[in-house]
């Protein structure tokens, strides 16, 4: 009774750290700049070919910082790391060759010929060992007391990245958590957003609120990637926010003067587009913030771009934004977006026939959202994907 109680135990203990590896959002994701950095390190530091961060699932591991080309992915009981995440310890093998328990191993007796192996066990959430810093070498060594210990502190540098990791997830479920999900002006208009960061959070928002028989709708693209660029954004959403149902362009002003100070302290800047639709009348009120990519386009295919004379927030001063006026026709769909949109094409202006041509054939705001989606993940992005999509109905 005490085995069979003692190998439950085992087991469920093996699904919470799988379940803790998962929750990092790493297996299978291309190579990052802030794991190579410690894997260079390494092997520079103790002469070794090869060092890695590996990650072990219930069944494969996989190499998530691999520092010479060749597959990313392993069966795990074929590994040495398979040995080391089972206990909390350096595992160090002068001579694998001479080990019982490696010298099989494809690794050791197959064409790399490893001799050498140290691992270091990398640890999250205080208990879950979700995978290894570990070093290589084709010819038996010792590590030394010193070694060990410069080993042990790269793997804490490592287990920090992978702390960053789960703050990132948290920081990117709560960008998403702020993104508007109400659909104001049904059953007469039909109203779908996204917005893909390029890295785990991203610098673009937008936002709508009905009131008083009008919708404002706001989209912005702070400049930058990453967390700065979110820090920043959440710092201009508020701005904007605050203003209000103040029309378009005293909306910029407004935030403008609130931001004036962060923004120059910091160098950042933020374009935007702002717009308040009469839900009754289809009249439509826009003011642009050197933002430029907003159209109008009709069921045949045909756009015009919405254009507005106006600094992005961080350059211009109050007054630098008018309010322009337009309509909004029955059929017709109003789309704005940063310009990761373009990427998805050549870059250039040239796009805005393209996405003219996408909305045309998705007119409905939420089958042209899920369009965009399956186009981003089909390039490599560099910067982050945000859309709003307005249909008049009737």
């Amino acid at each position: 009774m005490a085995s069979f109680t003692t190998e439950a135990t085992d087991e469920s203990q093996e699904q919470e750290r799988v379940a803790a590896l998962h929750s990092l959002n790493l297996m299978g994701t291309d190579p990052e700049e802030r794991f190579d950095r410690i894997t260079r390190i390494a092997r520079e530091l103790f002469h070794v070919p090869v060092a890695a961060v590996n990650l072990l699932d219930d069944k494969e591991l996989f190499i998530k910082s691999p520092t010479v080309p060749g597959a990313r992915t392993m069966d795990r009981a074929d590994t040495f790391c398979d040995v080391t995440i089972s206990g909390p310890d350096l595992l160090v093998v002068e001579d694998a060759a001479a080990d019982p328990r490696f010298a099989s191993k494809p690794d050791v007796a197959g064409g790399r010929g490893v001799r050498f192996y140290a691992g270091r066990p990398l640890t999250i959430s205080g208990e879950h060992r979700v995978g290894t810093l570990c070093l290589f070498d084709s010819k038996s060594r010792v590590l030394s007391e010193a070694d060990r210990r410069v080993l042990d502190e790269l793997g804490s540098w490592a287990e920090r990245e992978l702390y960053d990791s789960m703050d990132l997830d948290r920081a990117h479920d709560v960008q998403q958590a702020l993104l508007p999900s109400s659909s104001p002006g049904a059953p007469s208009y039909e109203l779908a957003g996204m917005s893909l960061p390029a890295h785990r959070v991203g610098g673009d928002f937008y936002t709508w609120n009905e009131a008083d028989g009008c919708l404002d709708v706001t989209l912005a693209d702070v400049m930058g990637k990453g967390t700065a660029a979110a820090l920043m954004a959440a710092t201009v959403r508020a701005a904007t926010n605050a203003a209000g149902t103040a029309e378009p362009s005293a909306a910029f002003n407004h935030a403008s003067q609130s931001l004036a100070e962060d923004l120059d302290a910091t160098g950042v800047f933020a374009t935007g587009f702002r717009c308040r639709l009469n839900l009754k009348t289809g009249e439509l009120r826009y003011a642009d913030a050197g933002h430029g990519l907003s159209l109008i386009v009709s069921p045949d295919g045909e756009y015009r771009q919405l254009r507005s004379p106006g600094l992005p927030l961080g350059l211009g001063g109050p007054g630098s934004w008018q309010a322009n006026e337009t309509k909004l026709q029955p059929g017709q769909v109003l789309v704005s977006f940063t310009d990761g949109v373009l990427d998805l094409y050549d870059g250039t202006l040239a796009a805005l026939d393209e996405v003219a041509e996408l909305v045309r054939q998705h007119p409905h705001p939420s089958t042209l959202i899920e369009a965009l989606r399956r186009l981003a993940p089909v390039k490599k992005r560099d910067d982050d994907i945000t859309v709003i999509a307005l249909r008049r109905v009737n």
